[in-house]
């Protein structure tokens, strides 16, 4: 689908059972978080939101001399994010690291699985397209660190790689795409596909921020 920009990401803990993490144990008490450009949530938005094999690999099937058939393979769809600033304790939970006493974090043990939605809009009515993942775990395989020069700050962004899952609410698809132009859609019934549970969007399509409490279109 076409799309104009990158306008937010939404991410949530998955409990064992598939629904959302809400509450204190939750990367929100909402059980999503926006990774928003609001300065004070300890975010500054992301540049990339590149998704790659939507598509499977398809097998040509030969008989009597000639191609008969496609064999269609699965998709395995995974996500690059590259965000300026992911707000640390957040980005530490959806990457299912363990606290340690004093303040830090180290790998765990298990597999956090998450929720994870990208919003862009459409080039022409700059309607919202929802791409939707309602599994996958989130990794972060490097972290580099420069030093800054005389002339210019060195900075280093949060390099992220989201790896989708089968999806039971997707008829065991890894993914789902919205266009809120489409008939029928509903930004809540969409929000509570991904992340069941969830209290962030209400019947109205609006949004409440688990942190500031400042309501904002979905």
């Amino acid at each position: 689908m076409a799309v104009v920009g990158l306008t937010t990401i939404y991410a949530g803990l998955k409990d064992l059972d598939g629904s959302v993490i809400t509450g204190e144990n939750g990367v929100d008490k909402t059980g999503i978080f926006e990774i928003d450009t609001d300065k004070s949530h300890y975010n500054l938005g992301s540049k990339t939101f590149n998704i790659t094999n939507l598509s499977g690999t398809n097998t040509k099937i030969s008989g009597n001399n000639e191609v008969v058939d496609i064999s269609k393979g699965p998709a395995a769809p995974q996500v690059a994010i590259d965000s300026n600033m992911v707000n640390p304790i957040k980005l530490n939970q959806l990457l299912g690291r363990q606290k340690l006493t004093g303040g830090g974090w180290t790998e765990g043990e298990e597999t956090q699985e998450i929720g994870l939605i990208g919003v862009s809009v459409d080039p022409i009515t700059h309607s919202k397209i929802y791409w939707c993942f309602g599994r996958g775990t989130l990794t972060q395989a490097t972290q580099n660190m420069q030093t800054n020069t005389d002339t210019a700050q060195t900075r280093e962004d949060d390099n992220l790689t989201f790896t989708a899952l089968s999806y039971d609410k997707f008829n065991k698809k890894p993914y789902a795409v919205f266009w809120e132009k489409n008939e029928g859609f509903n930004a809540k019934a969409m929000f509570d596909l991904v992340f069941p549970g969830q209290t962030l969007v209400t019947d109205s399509g609006t949004t409440t921020d688990g942190q500031s409490g400042t309501p904002s279109k979905a």
